[in-house]
């Protein structure tokens, strides 16, 4: 075929971008070694251009002097030197793939090659398994290559499958590279060791693939369960094909018709869907109801692929997109960005553990396995032991330290993906029968939330634990299990029923296993309540102390006294023969109902003992995962509440020493409290008003932070000491018997301190209750709503440097708390977007210079509780941001603290 000038053009614009990669890398090098000029990358990228394109070009023109000459006995190739090869229909070998590329062969290992316009003929290369090639022309390509492929493979069949089928129905041998046919069935020739062989009669399927293999399934003893073969690996494969399919229908014509199964006898194999049946003519239009095997592995393989790769890109996108509160156009648009990115690189993270699997599944399943397999039937037993132990031993001991290091995590997702995967099976078998698009394509969407779930549940471990939904689970699985027993016992294989109860056992003690742990999160057990629970489960173990293995010895007992009973029948009619003697002939004793409650007696105790079993073993692991996480959570937040409560009557007690031993320390106090009073009056006698009560305590926050005590280092929750379950509870039921102490401690000092303090002030114009109110008020925001218990308890542990003395405590220095109050109350404003103009008409630009009364600290505190509560009185004050008329503001400065 001669090149037209546009396809020189072509060529020069498919290497233009490799040349201008050259230049670029050539420019980069010379500044990295401060080499300069621009001569180099020019040249470079000129041979980097002119170097392909004159070596394609001398292959064009070179192929353009190579001569086909196609004849009815066969073909001559001329090549470009003038050499002549003659390939004769009869002796020719063609190779072919499923891109209708040719490679004809010699006897001898003479080669030609040719490939269509769009595709290089590469074929795998030139080279012939067991025989010394020799390429004389490679790759040529010619007009109208279809025909031409269609002309070949025509002569060479029509010349060679006569004598071949002639030779192999007269009980010869015809081979195909390593593969041979005879009337007795398929040889694969081996180097070393013996040879595979299957008769037809054993052959289950021996059909081409989408992906361009020959496979062949057999149920021989001496031939690999599954083979497959490159197809352009075989020599004349159409002819392979033809003949391999006459022998094995003449195989299954000869076969004798099967007599009618007894009920002892075991049932034969049904029919392939995908062929004719064995004993009977084949049909004339053969057209099957069910899909072929093949197809359908094919199918539900493309639906898992699928699954996994859509599946993990939606959880990927769902984590990311609700990572962050959405409070704002931007932050909403973040999320979009985010779920975005997420579900492209979740997909392509799917396609990765898909090629991960399909990688493995075909090392280990078409390469490693069907080694062992022939290794065995070979009889190199050492051999085929240790690839089998190497194949089986490494995922089982990989699974049994993810299980044992992951139980809470393992066993969950092996149940979810069990039932989930069962149920999706039924479905799509009831959907897929449908004649509606919709119905047939409704199992994706479960499909896809089953691997979205498993995805979670591998992550974080809460899916069948802790989330409320999963209560749906559960009777799902129960009907799944009851379901799956019954198909089981209607089996015909006796191995089939005998197991039934195996499984039903199991299944029933996983699910019994996560339905308590779910209950006991999701109905927020208490930590006495997780007690009891765990010592009705230890009771139940104590009343079965067996070593399991004993437990395990008596159920393979049970069941294989199950099993006799269903495999060997006639035992049961021949002991009622014997229990019924000549003289008792007129009576019949109802043995066969008496077995029949047995076998029920026996299914019963061995679906109870493994479920005992499978309970105990596996609830220990799974409910300590699963509850632990709920308890030290608990167990945090108590033992940091009594951390605060000790901290805080730390200080209460300090200040109160400190008032008793130095009454007129706290004098600046009673201004405060006067102050909070004349904003927020209340009647003689009545309780002091809620306003002044949170202008008191803001005044006390303010107070805190011109103490300089710097909010320390946030401390590493303290983890118990054991790390069962048992101690966890009990550390955390102690913990919080420690903290309810400690609050009623905290309590008696503040109110002491606060009597100290209103008793050692000058006479206030309030009552004394009001004005108890008030300073145990600001004693609590300048304690437990900063960092002063923080600092107090980690000084009493010795892990915090010394905090500040009493004095320092009640005694105020107007200045810095006036500096404290503006700063923090200023914040605030700009934080709520209030009116700042206003708050500096009231309060100023600035810190204020001076001022010789806490009274503008007073206001600024009522300016910063207005933020926040948007309510009381608070003349000339910046109001909050409202939202629909609900008062809006940022909150307080300091933390939360107990009231």
């Amino acid at each position: 075929m001669r090149r037209k000038p546009s396809a020189y053009a072509s060529l020069v614009l498919y290497l233009a971008p490799f040349a201008a990669l050259a230049y670029l890398l050539t420019l980069l090098l010379g500044a990295v070694f401060d080499r300069d000029g621009s001569a180099p990358p020019a040249v470079l990228g000129g041979v980097a251009l002119l170097g392909p394109f004159t070596a394609r070009v001398l292959w064009y023109r070179r192929h353009t002097k190579v001569e086909f000459r196609l004849y009815e006995k066969g073909l001559v190739a001329v090549a470009a030197n003038g050499r002549e090869v003659v390939y004769p229909w009869q002796s020719t070998m063609v190779f072919t793939d499923e891109w209708d590329r040719l490679k004809l062969s010699t006897p001898d290992g003479t080669v030609v090659t040719l490939g269509p316009t769009n595709r290089r003929p590469a074929l795998g290369g030139e080279r012939i398994k067991g025989l010394r090639t020799r390429t004389v022309i490679r790759g040529a390509q010619v007009p109208h290559d279809e025909e031409w492929a269609t002309a070949i493979v025509n002569g060479v069949g029509h010349a060679q499958l006569p004598p071949a089928a002639d030779t192999a129905l007269s009980g010869g041998e015809v081979a195909f590279g390593d593969l041979v046919l005879s009337r007795d069935g398929l040889t694969v020739r081996r180097k070393h060791g013996r040879d595979d062989f299957t008769t037809w009669e054993d052959v289950h399927s021996l059909e081409m693939s989408p992906e361009g293999m020959l496979m062949v399934s057999s149920r021989g003893g001496d031939f690999p369960t599954h083979f497959m073969r490159f197809a352009y690996r075989i020599p004349n494969l159409d002819i392979f094909l033809d003949l391999a399919r006459r022998l094995e229908h003449r195989a299954a014509r000869a076969a004798p018709v099967p007599e009618p199964s007894t009920p002892d006898a075991p049932v034969p194999d049904p029919p392939d869907p995908a062929g004719p049946a064995r004993g009977a003519p084949a049909p004339a239009d053969p057209a099957p109801a069910d899909p072929a095997p093949a197809a359908l592995d094919d199918e539900l393989l493309d639906l898992l692929t699928q699954y996994l790769t859509f599946g993990i890109g939606l959880w990927a996108a769902w984590r990311l997109g609700t990572r962050d509160e959405i409070d704002g156009p931007v932050s909403a648009l973040l999320a979009v960005v985010r779920t975005v990115l997420g579900g492209i690189g979740g997909v392509l993270f799917g396609l990765i553990v898909v090629t991960a699997v399909t990688v493995v599944g075909k090392v280990g399943g078409e390469i490693l396995v069907e080694s062992a397999i022939r290794w065995f039937r070979h009889r190199r037993y050492i051999a085929a032991g240790a690839l089998a132990l190497s194949l089986v031993g490494v995922p089982a001991a990989l699974l049994f330290l993810l299980f044992r290091a992951f139980p809470s995590r393992l066993i969950p997702l092996v149940v979810l993906l069990f039932f989930g995967g069962c149920a999706l099976l039924i479905i799509m078998t009831r959907c897929g029968r449908s004649e509606r698009p919709a119905v047939r394509h409704l199992p994706y969407l479960p499909g896809l939330l089953l691997v979205v779930l498993a995805c979670e549940q591998l992550v974080s471990g809460d899916v069948l634990t802790v989330a409320p939904a999963a209560g749906l689970f559960f009777p799902l699985a129960l009907w799944i299990s009851w379901r799956g027993w019954r198909w089981m016992k209607d089996r015909p294989r006796r191995t089939v029923q005998a197991a039934a109860d195996v499984v039903l056992s199991v299944q029933l003690g996983l699910v019994l296993t996560l339905l308590m742990v779910w209950l006991a999160n999701v109905l927020s057990f208490t930590p006495p309540q997780v007690t009891v629970v765990l010592a009705v489960v230890e009771k139940v173990q104590g009343l079965t102390e067996v070593h399991w293995l004993y437990w395990m010895a008596a159920y393979t007992v049970l069941a294989a006294g199950s099993y006799a009973l269903l495999r060997w029948p006639s035992l049961v009619a021949r002991v009622r023969r014997r229990l019924r003697p000549a003289r008792f002939s007129g009576s019949r004793l109802p043995l066969g109902l008496t077995a029949n409650f047995v076998q029920r007696t026996l299914s019963g105790i061995n679906v109870g003992i493994m479920v005992a079993l499978v309970f105990l073993v596996v609830v220990a692991p799974v409910s300590e995962g699963a509850w632990k996480r709920p308890v030290d959570e608990r167990y945090a937040l108590e033992v940091q509440r009594r951390e605060y409560a000790e901290g805080s009557a730390a200080a209460y007690k300090e200040i109160h020493h400190e008032v008793v031993a130095h009454p007129r320390t706290a004098a600046r106090i009673g201004e405060v409290i006067i102050a909070a009073h004349r904003i927020a009056p209340s009647p003689p006698g009545e309780p002091a008003s809620r306003t002044a009560l949170d202008i008191a305590r803001q005044a006390g926050r303010f107070q805190a932070g011109t103490l300089d005590t710097d909010d320390p280092a946030p401390q590493a929750d303290p983890a118990p000491e054991g790390d069962d379950l048992d101690g966890r509870l009990g550390q955390l039921d102690e913990s919080q018997q420690q903290r309810a102490e400690r609050e009623e401690q905290t309590d008696r000092f503040a109110e002491l301190a606060s009597l100290a303090i209103t008793r050692a002030l000058d006479t206030l114009d309030l009552g004394e209750n009001q004005a108890v109110q008030l300073v145990k008020e600001y004693l609590g925001g300048l304690v437990e709503d900063g960092p002063v218990k923080t600092v107090f308890h980690r000084w009493g542990e010795g892990i915090g440097r010394p905090p500040p003395e009493g004095g320092r405590l009640v005694r105020i220095d107007v200045r810095r708390l006036t500096a404290v109050a503006y700063e923090r109350t200023a914040a605030a404003v700009e934080r709520a977007d209030a009116d700042l103009l206003a708050f500096y008409g009231r309060f100023g630009i600035g810190i204020p210079a001076g001022s010789a009364s806490p009274t503008l600290a007073v206001d600024l505190a009522n300016q910063h509780r207005y933020l926040r509560r948007g309510t009381g009185p608070c003349a000339g004050c910046t109001a909050p941001t409202t939202d629909g008329g609900t008062p809006g503001g940022t909150g307080t400065t300091g933390g939360g603290g107990r009231r």
